[in-house]
């Protein structure tokens, strides 16, 4: 009897437990996610795996995600797919913002009566969006003191985050200075670039702003004009320079005449050789050329002898130094005015033949300013200057002493009606000196003239390589 009724209880305990199964099945899901919307800040990681709460008859790692979609870089809903026993799981990840920016802030002095841009008071600002930058409240800076601000950093979510600091306000009474305004010449049709070589400086204004009023300029007529640089800081304080701009013609030429001339050009003077060389160019009634440096000034006074003879003074630069000169433009004509001014104390002008250091075809200049070369070349003729290159080479350059009978061969090897022969005049070439007389005859037996460089003279041009 007690046999049929545990039989029994067996029989009905596992009809129960098959119930109990199935309706485990029915209504307990094999999947068990914590959230079925779930919110992420923007540009955080996140790990999907992490909503999985548990896992009926399997394991973790058995459950695929599909997150294709998901874009924690991004703002916006996501919907992301758990797949497990061949069901889907949809959840829908929301990324948010909700971090305010973080910012450090800076004290500054301002001049009164500037309106001053929040954005000047911070920095090092972090956000996963974008930022705008706005003070607290209004404030005026007319009065000089101390100001505590309060600046407010806010993003597009509407996160934001203040900060207080203080603004140092003081007295501004003196405009912008205006330098590079001496006087310049340019040629009649020439372009303008010499609007924009003004450079203006202000004690605390990064930015002041610089108006040219042109007056009865015109670029097309020869003469002398006057314009007027005005520069204007933040505070409102203005300075008034006038610049005196001569139009003049175009000077030198780049086409040989049919005369046969010759113009010994000597570079890097005035040297303890200048005088000998002064004394063979009388002996031959030859007239050169000298584009000097002011590197010799013990040597000055020969540059007068030598004008006072009749021979053309040039510009070689004052210092000759390729890292100096070639490293900007306004490098370039900072070491020519120089020497300009040198010069003008010394022969009471400032002449308008150049020589560029290395000639117009140098590459070395690259290696302080790309480009250099082709603006200069363009630009000093541009302000009424005319460069010489050479069509002629001596090779004197190439070493101190070098045979005297080498430098009158390469000297003597031209045959162009206008020849511009290149030699050296500086302490260590002494054999250029000694060659010069026979360089002299040899062309005057061929009917060639000796002259220096005036404003008609050919003016040879190498390719420009920079």
């Amino acid at each position: 009897m007690k046999m049929r009724i545990n039989k029994k209880y067996v029989f009905f305990g596992i009809i129960a437990l098959i119930c109990l199964i199935g309706v485990f099945k029915i209504f307990i899901s094999p999947l068990s996610l914590k959230d079925k919307s779930v919110e992420v800040e923007v540009k955080h990681a996140y790990n999907p795996e992490s909503n999985i709460k548990y896992v009926v008859f399997g394991d973790k790692k058995d459950v695929l995600i599909d997150r294709k979609n998901l874009d924690t870089n991004k703002i916006g809903d996501y919907e992301i797919i758990y797949k497990y026993k061949n069901k889907d799981y949809p959840v829908t990840i929301s990324v948010v913002d909700t971090t305010p920016p973080s910012f450090n802030v800076k004290e500054i002095t301002i001049e009164n009566r500037v309106k001053l841009d929040p954005k000047e008071l911070v920095k090092d600002v972090k956000d996963a969006s974008k930022t705008t930058v706005s003070f607290k409240e209004d404030y005026n800076f007319d009065d000089v003191g101390d100001y505590e601000v309060e600046v407010v950093v806010s993003d597009v979510y509407e996160n934001s985050t203040s900060k207080n600091t203080i603004v140092h306000v003081i007295e501004d009474n003196k405009g912008p200075e205006i330098k590079n305004v001496s006087a310049i010449d340019v040629v009649v049709g020439g372009d303008e670039s010499w609007e924009k070589d003004v450079i203006i400086k202000d004690d605390h204004d990064p930015n002041p702003k610089l108006i040219l009023e042109k007056g009865d300029f015109n670029p097309n007529k020869e003469g002398k004009y006057f314009v007027t640089y005005k520069a204007v800081d933040r505070a409102g304080n203005i300075s008034i320079v006038k610049r005196e701009v001569n139009v003049v013609k175009a000077i030198g030429t780049t086409s040989e005449s049919e005369e046969k001339i010759v113009y010994l050009t000597f570079d890097d003077g005035p040297s303890s050789n200048t005088k000998k060389i002064l004394d063979i160019l009388d002996k031959y009634d030859a007239k050169a050329t000298f584009f000097v440096t002011g590197n010799n000034k013990q040597y000055n006074y020969l540059i007068k002898t030598a004008h006072d003879k009749g021979h053309t003074i040039g510009l070689h630069t004052y210092t000759h130094d390729y890292a100096k000169v070639y490293k900007s433009k306004y490098s370039y004509f900072d070491d020519l005015h120089k020497l300009e001014n040198m010069l003008k104390g010394i022969i009471g002008y400032s002449p308008k033949y150049i020589r560029f250091p290395g000639g117009s075809s140098n590459t070395i200049s690259s290696a302080y300013k790309k480009g250099i070369m082709t603006y200069l070349t363009k630009e000093v003729q541009n302000r009424g200057y005319q460069y010489y290159d050479w069509n002629c080479d001596s090779t004197d350059a190439s070493g101190n002493n070098v045979a005297v009978g080498k430098l009158v061969e390469n000297a003597t090897n031209c045959s162009e009606n206008n020849i511009n022969i290149l030699f050296h005049d500086t302490d260590a070439k002494d054999t250029t000196v000694e060659a010069l007389p026979k360089i002299i005859k040899y062309y005057k037996q061929r009917g060639y003239v000796f002259r220096a460089i005036d404003n008609n003279s050919f003016a040879p041009h190498h390719g420009v390589n920079n």
